[in-house]
């Protein structure tokens, strides 16, 4: 989607995308940071794709210096308005950012962002994750599951997938990650996998209604830059 795209959602963020630092059930965000070991003072946070500014709103007072970043300028102004000053605001894309911000996150977070269908996309979103982030850093990438879309499917839901992990959502195709399959990725990108474990949300994102027993799930990672 193109930045204009974004903006018309600006307004409808919550409600139109899946923002996992607010809707996942088990605290799992607040246990990955925890488990990022970030140094007592002086910590820098790297958000690229920080939407509306979730997780700096949530976890922000733990870094002295931050970089939010976000290509749509309506709603990059609704992460202004909500996290106040303090932040380095860029309104780019996340490779342009990243030059721009060097080698410096302690922590480098990239929430549900690498699901562009063309891996040539991808790739370059990932150098740029590793491009920012200190070696001995941590990123923290949360990432759709193949195996929650194939349980979804087995519980009723609709089979909108093809080839390479493609999934379609309302007329967009995203790419959606098997767990061997984002380890083996951090690694090719200089990262070593700390933890990757599940993140639930709600069946009402996937358009259903609660099923017994498990919760769809996107892969939350913890990864150390070598």
């Amino acid at each position: 989607m193109k930045s204009a795209d974004w903006d018309r959602l600006a307004d409808e963020f919550e409600s139109e995308t899946c923002d996992i630092t607010r809707e996942e059930s088990a605290a799992q965000m607040a246990r990955f940071v925890r488990l990022a070991k970030l140094p007592k003072n002086g910590a820098v946070l790297a958000d690229l794709g920080c939407g509306v500014g979730s997780f700096i709103a949530r976890f922000g007072k733990r870094f002295e210096t931050i970089h939010g970043v976000e290509f749509a300028p309506r709603i990059i102004a609704r992460a202004k308005a909500r996290c106040g000053d303090g932040v380095a605001w860029l309104t780019t894309d996340i490779p342009r950012a990243a030059r721009r911000i060097g080698r410096a996150a302690d922590l480098t977070v990239c929430l549900n962002v690498i699901t562009q269908p063309r891996e040539k996309d991808r790739d370059k979103l990932w150098a740029a994750v590793a491009a920012v982030t200190k070696r001995g850093g941590s990123a923290l990438m949360v990432v759709p599951s193949l195996e929650s879309e194939r349980m979804v499917v087995a519980r009723g839901g609709e089979q909108k997938w093809r080839a390479g992990g493609l999934v379609e959502r309302d007329g967009v195709w995203q790419k959606h990650y098997e767990r061997a399959e984002l380890a083996e990725i951090f690694k090719r990108h200089g990262f070593t996998p700390t933890r990757i474990g599940r993140a639930h949300y709600p069946w009402s994102v996937e358009g259903m209604r609660a099923r017994k027993g498990m919760k769809p799930w996107d892969w939350i990672a913890l990864a150390k830059r070598a």
